[in-house]
């Protein structure tokens, strides 16, 4: 019974994460598409222009790292439920490994163009 849980919870976590790649992946889309009509708002500031975008990343959970004049590089550690599934499915103790693995990776950093709107990782 346990096996079969175990089993269960390993197939769970590779679908969770195929998933949670494809929606990070839909989610850099959507930012860079906001930030492209943000830069390309000519009723705007440039100062008005790096608020907004900075605003865009802070309420999405970003920490702002470096800001210059037409580069911003923002960070953010993601947790994922996927991976945390694979590792408790290595019989329930690859959890607390996961936890402390999440604790001391590096969080995840993109990097966006103000001048041409476009982010890169």
């Amino acid at each position: 019974m346990t096996l079969l849980f175990l089993l269960i919870a390993a197939v769970a976590g590779v679908v969770v994460l195929v998933y949670e790649r494809r929606q990070r992946e839909e989610n850099i889309v959507k930012l860079q598409n906001y930030v492209a009509k943000v830069i390309s708002d000519a009723s705007l500031l440039d100062r008005e222009k790096m608020v907004r975008v900075m605003d865009l990343f802070t309420q999405n959970g970003y920490k702002v790292e470096d800001m210059k004049e037409s580069m911003l590089t923002v960070s953010r550690r993601e947790f994922s439920v996927g991976a945390a599934l694979l590792w408790f499915s290595l019989g329930g103790v690859g959890f607390v490994l996961y936890l402390i693995y999440y604790f001391l990776k590096e969080p995840e950093s993109l990097r966006v163009d103000l001048r041409g709107g476009t982010i890169a990782k």
